[in-house]
């Protein structure tokens, strides 16, 4: 709970900053752009490495709507009871809707605060069975744009997961902190 006190105080305070108009020049705009994801996160007390990739849409300079996704490179984890002799192989993958306000420090640099909603998926290979459950993730990205058509972000993001009933995991073992890298393409 404390975890999303700040991650909602963050959004706020970035918020109110946005509304004051005191950057120092905003950038030309593009209508739409791709983000190729790199994803470190912990993932049931470990980390997990995903690749993803976000395509928003700017609605104008500041704010931008999109769809995010990303799928854990498969990961070797064993439970208690689950494939005695070895390791099963574990497949997650999550995304949803994004919804995403810049705000511009200079021409090329700016901070992003996100809000993802939408649903992951997770199953075990040799383990019958899946589930599907909410998921949330607010974040904040630091972008630095090296042309006016690439750039680079590195963000820290919280992801909230409900309504898992899935072997024997629980919504704690899908929740938790990531960092990501992102290359970004705009057109």
């Amino acid at each position: 709970m404390k975890n999303l006190l700040i991650v909602v105080f963050v959004f706020c305070v970035l918020s109110q900053l946005s509304a004051q108009n005191n950057s120092f020049s905003q950038p030309d705009t593009k209508d739409f752009y791709v983000d190729l994801v790199a994803k470190t996160a912990i993932l049931n007390g470990n980390w997990g490495l995903f690749g993803g990739m976000r395509v928003c849409i700017d609605i104008n300079k500041n704010f931008s709507l999109g769809l995010v996704g990303h799928g854990m490179i498969p990961n070797k984890l064993g439970g208690s009871y689950i494939n005695q002799k070895g390791r099963d192989t574990l497949h997650f993958g999550y995304g949803g809707a994004e919804a995403a306000y810049n705000y511009y420090l200079s021409k090329n640099f700016y901070v992003t605060s996100m809000m993802m909603i939408g649903a992951g998926r997770v199953d075990y290979a040799n383990l019958p069975g899946n589930d599907y459950f909410f998921i949330i993730e607010p974040g904040i990205s630091f972008n630095y744009m090296i042309t006016n058509w690439f750039g680079v972000g590195a963000s820290a993001d919280y992801r909230f997961a409900a309504g898992v009933k899935y072997a024997d995991f629980s919504n704690s073992s899908f929740s938790g902190w990531s960092t990501d890298l992102s290359f970004k393409f705009k057109f």
